[in-house]
Formats: C-alpha cells, structure tokens, sequence
C-alpha cells in the first residue's frame, strides 16, 4: 500500500511542476529538448528494466498458446480453448513463436529472454501512441508544453505496472484505438475503418469507440457536402474493412465441421470474450463495487432490474450523453479524443462484466486531446484518469486480486469513488468546452 501511495504522490507532483515549470514561455529549447530527453530515457529503461521480471497477471498462458500456433495448422485452433482474443493477436505471436524458435529461446516464464520478448509488441505500442500524440503535439502546442504530453504518456505507472510488468496486452488494440481517432481527427477517414477494425481484431472492447466514428461518418459523410459518390465510396471501404475482419478468421475456420453457425468455435468466440465471467464488476472498480457487487454475478437484481439489465441502460445513456456532446460541441473533431475518452470511461464506469485494465484506452484519448487542444481542464483531467487507472490495476492485481477480495475492504469503496469522480470531471469539461468555448 506504501507503494502505491508513493508512486501516486510522485506522479501528480511531477505532473504539477512539468505544468507549472513549462507552462512559461522563457524556458529555451535547450531546457526543453533536455526534458524531453531525460523523460524518453527513463520510460526506455523502466519499460524494459519492468520487462524482464516475472507477471502476476494471467498472461502465463502464452506458454501454452505458441506452442500450439506454431505446431499446428491454424484450422481448428479455438477449438482448444486456450484463448478468446481476435485472430490479430493470434497471428502476431504466431510470429513471435517463429522468431522464439529461431533464436532457439524456450518458451518458459523460467527464461528472462522469453519474458522480454513476448511483452516487447505491448512496449512497442505504448510508444507508437506516445509518437502518435507528440506529432500532434509538434502541430498544435508550443515548444514548452509538449513535455507535458509526452510526460502524460510515457511516465504513466498504471502503463508500466499493466504493459511492462503484468504483461497484458491491452496496449495492442489501444494503440488501434488511438489511431483511428487520431485518423479522424486528421480528416483521413476512410483509413480510420481499417484501424477500427485491427482494432476490434486485437481485443472485442475497442467497440466501445464505435459511436464516435459513427459521429464522424454522419459530420463528414452525411452532413458536409453530401453527394452520392462520396457516400458509396465510404460504403465501400467501410465494407471493405469488414470483410477483411471476417478473412481474418478464415484460417482459423475448420470448413469440415458440421455444427451450426452460432456453435462455431470462432463464433462463441466472440460471445465468450462479452460474456466475460459474468459479473457485475471484475474487480474493476467502478459503480459496481461502490455499491458492493464486485464479483457478484450480474444477473442478481438491483432495484426493480438486474445488474445487466441496469448495465444495459447506462451504455444507452453514455451513447445519449456522447451524442449530446456531440450536437452541442457543433461536431468540433478537436472534441473526438474526449468522446472516445467519455465512452470507455462511461462503460468502465457504469455497465457490468468491466475489469481494472479495461480503462486504459480512455487514458490514451485523454493524452491526445491535450495534444491537439492544450486546456488547464484536459490536462487536470488527464492526471486524474492515470491517478484513477493506477489504483485500479494496483489494487487488482498487487492488493486484492480476486481470491484475496472481500467486501469489507475499505480500498476498493475510495478507489471506485475516485474513478466515478473523475469520470464526473471527465463530464465537466465537455460541458465547458461545448458551452463556453474553453
């Protein structure tokens, strides 16, 4: 617990003298470009210092998974139950199983080399998003303020404890994520479905963004200048891209089984990773652990419906609330980064079968609307989300992890405020920015 209160304490003190330090226009580019540098070093060498010790996630299962990528022919595959990722994933350490087996690396958690390889691809992609949100930054931020962004991202603990240590690979589809707002955002629509959909190929919960392209299509498509030709030509990449999602499974497709469509391993697939383990909270903590149903199932009722029931309505609600930003911001795109933010927040937040990590998408979003719009706002909002994401993946996986959980823990209870809190400051600066133009 010590810990994690010195490493929060550390975080938001540096995050508070980087804004005030840099918020001033004298510093000279040298004093800036050491900064920049000295941030960049010390990421590299806790990303990878992080890298070589030993997970106490679930990602052990790697162990067992290449093996039979790289054994065996790819039909059939999810008919051993092993995993319940997309195909994307499937085939990137089907790659990395190769390049294991040509550097003759076994593939133990006993070998440091084997560790370090297999969470490489997660490293790779935190600082994919933290290039991503720099160049905006070099576009729209003067010199002095684009150490904040590049702070925000690349000193973030809860991506150190969750990509570097842990080993989970949530940064794969986040990056993905990123790219098809920041894609958006750069009017490069069209390309935005393909990174929607490898996103959605890495991990199902990229869907959660969906409405904000939705929003995209309708201002860009549908509103501007609509023609025709315009509209059948988005048609037609957007078909395009699904259609390679479903070419994506064909490999894994065994074209001699004869059950029916929804018995399809690479069908229940998809329904297996929504499932979750059907709870209200998965030791996220969210509304569902403030009011005490972490890890209680969610067909349990609260109030007059159950917990799904109610989760169920909190997605339709977000969406509306989304939407309202939407229409009030007069279709801003500089607002998509905070909408995407406000989905993946407002799920994790309100509906069911949630985990501590699922959050870490809206944290990239946030950085990267302080990147192309730098306000006091974002910016606070962007230290309280890192602060909040922090304590749910240290408290899952270090303090209470689920055999370890009990109601009477008072942590969780101040946790789950905490990201509720901050989802409410999250709603406060969308209402000042669609309402007085800050």
């Amino acid at each position: 617990m010590y810990y994690l209160i010195f490493f929060c304490i550390l975080y938001v003190s540096a995050a508070i003298f980087f804004y005030r330090y840099f918020s001033s226009s004298n510093i000279s580019s040298k004093k800036i470009f050491a900064a920049e540098l000295i941030i960049l070093f010390i990421s590299i060498y806790l990303y990878l210092y992080l890298s070589i010790l030993v997970p106490n996630g679930d990602s052990v299962f790697l162990t067992t998974i290449i093996p039979v990528l790289t054994d065996n022919d790819f039909s059939g595959f999810y008919d051993h139950g092993l995993i319940i990722y997309p195909p994307l994933f499937n085939y990137l350490y089907y790659v990395i199983g190769k390049i294991l087996i040509l550097l003759n690396i076994p593939i133990s958690w006993a070998y440091r080399s084997f560790i370090f390889v297999v969470k490489l691809p997660g490293i790779c992609c935190v600082f994919l998003m933290a290039l991503l949100i720099y160049k905006s930054a070099q576009k729209c931020l003067p010199e002095n303020k684009r150490v904040l962004a590049l702070y925000l991202i690349l000193l973030n603990p809860g991506y150190f404890l969750v990509t570097s240590y842990i080993c989970q690979f949530d940064a794969l589809y986040s990056f993905f994520v990123l790219l098809t707002i920041y894609l958006i955002v750069g009017k490069h629509l069209k390309a935005s479905y393909f990174a929607f959909a490898a996103a959605i190929l890495f991990k199902f919960q990229a869907l959660f963004i969906g409405p904000v392209l939705i929003f995209a299509i309708i201002d860009s498509v549908i509103l501007k200048d609509f023609s025709w030709k315009r509209f059948f030509s988005h048609l037609i990449v957007g078909l395009s891209a699904i259609a390679c999602m479903i070419l994506s499974y064909l490999p894994f497709m065994n074209l001699s089984d004869t059950r029916s469509v929804d018995e399809q391993p690479f069908v229940t697939n998809f329904t297996s990773s929504v499932s979750g383990f059907g709870r209200a909270s998965t030791n996220a903590y969210n509304f569902w652990t403030l009011v005490g149903k972490n890890l209680i199932y969610d067909s349990r009722k609260f109030g007059p419906f159950s917990c799904l029931t109610w989760g169920i309505i909190f997605i339709i609600l977000i969406v509306g609330l989304c939407t309202f930003f939407f229409i009030k911001g007069n279709r801003n795109t500089a607002l998509y980064p905070l909408l995407a933010a406000l989905m993946v927040a407002g799920i994790y937040c309100f509906s069911v079968r949630m985990m501590a990590r699922y959050l870490y998408p809206a944290l990239a979003l946030l950085y990267f609307g302080y990147a192309i719009k730098p306000s006091r706002n974002r910016y606070i909002c962007s230290v309280l989300f890192s602060v909040g994401f922090f304590l749910n993946t240290w408290g899952d996986y270090m303090l209470y992890p689920y055999a370890d959980y009990t109601p009477q823990l008072v942590f969780p209870y101040v946790a789950s405020a905490f990201m509720l809190f901050c989802f409410v400051f999250l709603v406060y600066t969308l209402i000042c920015e669609t309402t007085k133009g800050d």
